[in-house]
């Protein structure tokens, strides 16, 4: 007589994936959130790999006492090895109207989440999308990134609005070094 399983071996499968799959999930988040420590040092690379692109990253300061009330926008000054500029700014969600901006709630995240130190390899890849998006000649490398935080620092809760004449305060974030145009392109 054969072993028989309630619900067949696909139904079986089906579980242990989506169980396998959340327990992953669970596993990475509360390795991001996790306080400085060595078990964080040694895993953020990878749990980066997941929880960076799919926008999933949060930072203890949306639950402190004291929030960030500063706006942040990300820019780019990339110069050629002739010297050239450009200049490149990470989209925002007020370029976008309506409904096209719901997609991109999490734009704002992004700039903020970059200044982390541990986050380098999130600044490179910033840095080769601006190149890429660029659409730099190959006889211009080597080039060089800046990554450029602008900080804008909000009124007090209920005081008058912003006043968008105000200089912005420019934080570099890091600079990335590209010597040629294959470590950019896929």
């Amino acid at each position: 007589m054969a072993w028989q399983v309630k619900g067949g071996w696909a139904f079986v499968l089906r579980r242990v994936a989506i169980s396998t799959f959340l327990v992953g999930h669970m596993s990475a988040v509360v390795l991001w959130l996790l306080p400085h420590c060595p078990i964080q040092a040694a895993c953020l690379e990878t749990v980066a790999y997941y929880i960076m692109p799919l926008g999933f990253w949060h930072s203890w300061t949306m639950f402190s006492p004291d929030p960030m009330r500063d706006t942040m926008t990300l820019e780019a000054d990339v110069v050629d090895r002739q010297g050239m500029r450009y200049g490149f700014s990470f989209p925002k969600q007020v370029d976008y109207s309506g409904w096209a901006a719901v997609p991109r709630f999490r734009h704002p995240k992004f700039a903020a989440n970059l200044g982390a130190p541990e986050l380098k390899f999130q600044r490179e890849l910033a840095a080769r999308h601006v190149v890429r998006q660029l659409d730099v000649a190959a006889d211009a490398y080597p080039l060089s990134v800046n990554l450029i935080a602008q900080i804008r620092t909000s009124p007090p809760p209920g005081g008058p609005p912003a006043d968008p004449m105000l200089a912005t305060h420019p934080i570099l974030l890091d600079t990335i070094v590209f010597s040629q145009a294959g470590e950019v392109k896929p």
